[in-house]
Parts: C-alpha cells; sequence; structure tokens
C-alpha cells in the first residue's frame, strides 16, 4: 500500500515550486553483441559496477537510492514547505537511453538534476565521492562543441552534493577528504560518455536556465574495503536512508539560496 501511494503521489503534478528530477543510472538488460559501456550506442549502459562483496549490481543500487531519495524528499516537512515535486527517470529495472533521462530534465521543467551512480577504478582501490559537472568550455562531443555558461552554478552545487555525501559516510567508513568535484573538459581530466552525456544533452537545452545538474558516483563499489562497510547487512540499509536525508537537505539548502539566472544565456 504505501508503495502504490509512494507512486501514485510522484505521479500527480500538484502546485509544485520547485522539481527534482532524480536518475537512477543503469538499468535493464545486458543484449547479445552489446557491450556494456554502450547499449546500442545510445549513451546509456546497463550496468557498469559490481561490488567487490555481497555482489549487487550497481543499477540495482542506483534505483534503491534513487526511490530513497524521492521518498525522502516527499516525506520532508522542509522540502514541502518549500514545495518540492520529486520525478524518477525509472522506477524499475529497465534501460534508458541517454537523451530519454535528459528529456524527463526538459518535460518537468527541473530546478534540480542529479543522475545517482556508483563508481569503479581500473585499480579496484579507489575510494570517495565523485560529483560530476558540464564544464564551461565543453569538449566537442556528438558533432557539437557548446558551452556551459552555467559551469560556475553546477559545479558549486557538485561541490555541495559530493561533500555532503562523503561527510555522511565517514560514520560508516568513508575518508574525511576524499569527495571531488570534477567538470568534463579536456583541461580537468574529466570525460563524456555513457551516462555521463546525459548532462551534455540537457544542459544544451536552453528552458533548463535556472536548473542546476550533476552526475553523482556515491562510492568505488568495486573496492572490498567501501563494499565491505557500505554494502555489509548491518550498514546498507541505514546508509542508503542517511544519504538520502542529507541530499534531501543539501537539495532545500540550495532552492533556498539559490539565485538563479533571469534570462537563458548563450551556450554556442
Amino acid at each position: 500500500m504505501k508503495c502504490l501511494l509512494f507512486l501514485l503521489l510522484l505521479a500527480v503534478p500538484a502546485l509544485a515550486e520547485f522539481t527534482v528530477v532524480i536518475d537512477p543510472g543503469h538499468g535493464g538488460q545486458s543484449e547479445r553483441h552489446h557491450s556494456d559501456g554502450s547499449q546500442k550506442g545510445d549513451g546509456s549502459s546497463w550496468n557498469n559496477a559490481t561490488a567487490a562483496i555481497y555482489g549487487y549490481l550497481e543499477k540495482d543500487l542506483c534505483l534503491n537510492y534513487g526511490k530513497e531519495l524521492a521518498w525522502a524528499l516527499h516525506t520532508s516537512e522542509r522540502a514541502k514547505k518549500l514545495k518540492i515535486r520529486p520525478i524518477l527517470t525509472r522506477r524499475e529495472d529497465k534501460h534508458l537511453s541517454a537523451m530519454t533521462r535528459a528529456a524527463f530534465a526538459v518535460e518537468y521543467g527541473a530546478d534540480v538534476f542529479i543522475s545517482i551512480h556508483f563508481n569503479a577504478s581500473h585499480s579496484h582501490k579507489a575510494q570517495g565521492t565523485r560529483a560530476y559537472y558540464c564544464s564551461a568550455d565543453h569538449p566537442e562531443w556528438e558533432y557539437v562543441h557548446f558551452k556551459n555558461p552555467y559551469a560556475d552554478r553546477d559545479r558549486a552545487f557538485a561541490t555541495l552534493i559530493a561533500n555532503t555525501i562523503s561527510t555522511t559516510l565517514q560514520p560508516y567508513g568513508a575518508k574525511p577528504g576524499s569527495a571531488q568535484a570534477i567538470g568534463d573538459s579536456k583541461t580537468d581530466g574529466g570525460h563524456l560518455k555513457d551516462g555521463y552525456r546525459i548532462l551534455g544533452y540537457a544542459r544544451q537545452d536552453s528552458h533548463l536556465y535556472k536548473a542546476v545538474m550533476i552526475l553523482v558516483e556515491i562510492e568505488f563499489i568495486d573496492n572490498p574495503e567501501v563494499a565491505a562497510w557500505l554494502l555489509s547487512p548491518e550498514n546498507r540499509n541505514p546508509a542508503r536512508k542517511a544519504v538520502a536525508a542529507a541530499i534531501t537537505k543539501a537539495i532545500c539548502d540550495h532552492l533556498e539560496t539559490d539565485q538563479p539566472p533571469k534570462n537563458p544565456r548563450k551556450s554556442r
């Protein structure tokens, strides 16, 4: 009953002042002859990381954390006063293209767009929260070169969310000072592919000039040490709820103090 009520409430437009679009990354099933890195070349893979311990798939963790954040925003008294409406791009294990995910932000007029992921590294030893945003001088991709005139806003929000999550997870095992906010230009070491491509599609839409947009990698679940404290039976649910509550607070902090542009700015 609670689940049904939750879905109905999220589907009702309501008189919202702010809309937060939550994008649980990945989803769906791997298809034959298509790599995990790019399913059908649409810029959104079905799953990238698998937990080193307990075997959880990134796509499932993304969905769990996304639903938890949507519920936290819906039930928060502070979010209610701000009239925040949470929207999920997916509520089940299904594949969505990067462009489809970005279209949610456009359709619902997002004030905040946050795509949720979990990280992995070649060494399987990395750790820490990473939040990505489109840099001011965006690299060429999809045969298009554009500039993000809202990079300062996106970077500030990415920094806020990365630090918030990292601090929240420290009691569970996260290392202090391990959070980073990273752009995607060639000069700052970032990249744009797969799920991160979503930000590029959404950021080019002039209707979203008031929005902040980021992709957040909660932690490196391929690291056995991280997986042990983040996904253990005793920590898994409390950590997820704590992160959702912390992000909800950070979003409310942002929306209460934000001074968005009054008009769109040129991106090309």
